[in-house]
């Protein structure tokens, strides 16, 4: 297969899912277990790869998450009264 027929298939798949599609941290999860049960049977760069893959859909939603919380602790910090 070629990179654009595996994008396509991306696009499809993303395409099929429902707005409560699992979210970020679990398919992190499904990836970790994957590479987990796989590990030698994978060549060394191909898991390698796939380690990579898994750090930066990590780092995405941990970024993601963050902003959340930063937003929430904002919301948080002007509900508060203020004292004149």
């Amino acid at each position: 297969m070629t990179q654009d027929e595996i994008l396509e298939m991306f696009r499809h798949e993303a395409a099929g899912l429902p707005p409560e599609a699992t979210p970020a941290h679990e398919t992190i999860l499904v990836l970790a277990d994957l590479l987990a049960e796989s590990r030698g049977r994978l060549s060394k760069e191909n898991f390698e790869t796939l380690v990579h893959v898994g750090a930066v859909l990590y780092r995405a939603g941990a970024e993601q998450f963050n902003a959340r919380q930063d937003v929430a602790d904002i919301m948080q910090h002007s509900a508060r009264p203020q004292n004149e």
